[in-house]
């Protein structure tokens, strides 16, 4: 009886190993197209970065930025409408704060 069943039984689980060994490689597969499909992801928002970078880099100098503020009505503060303010340097030379109300 042994002898018949012992067959069989290697027979399953060399069937099983099969199976076992071809969803492994068709899951592996399926992970490394992922992978490449992030990848291939990544340099393209790399490349949004850089391109954003760049944007900001011209966005920022000063000759854009006046352009752009005179666009929208802006002009530059003329010196009659300039206040300039003492500022102390040191606390002995700040004036009393008013005493605070307690509730």
């Amino acid at each position: 009886m042994l002898q018949r069943l012992l067959p069989l039984l290697l027979a399953a689980f060399l069937l099983a190993s099969a199976l076992g060994l071809v969803a492994s490689q068709y899951r592996a597969r399926l992970l490394f197209a992922e992978i490449e499909n992030l990848e291939k992801e990544a340099r393209g928002l790399d490349a949004d970065a850089a391109g954003l970078r760049s944007e900001l880099g011209r966005l920022g100098q000063p000759a854009n930025v006046e352009a752009q503020a005179r666009r929208l009505g802006m002009h530059p503060v003329s010196p009659d409408h300039i206040v300039a303010l003492s500022v102390p340097l040191s606390l002995s030379q700040l004036p009393d704060a008013p005493a605070r109300e307690t509730r």
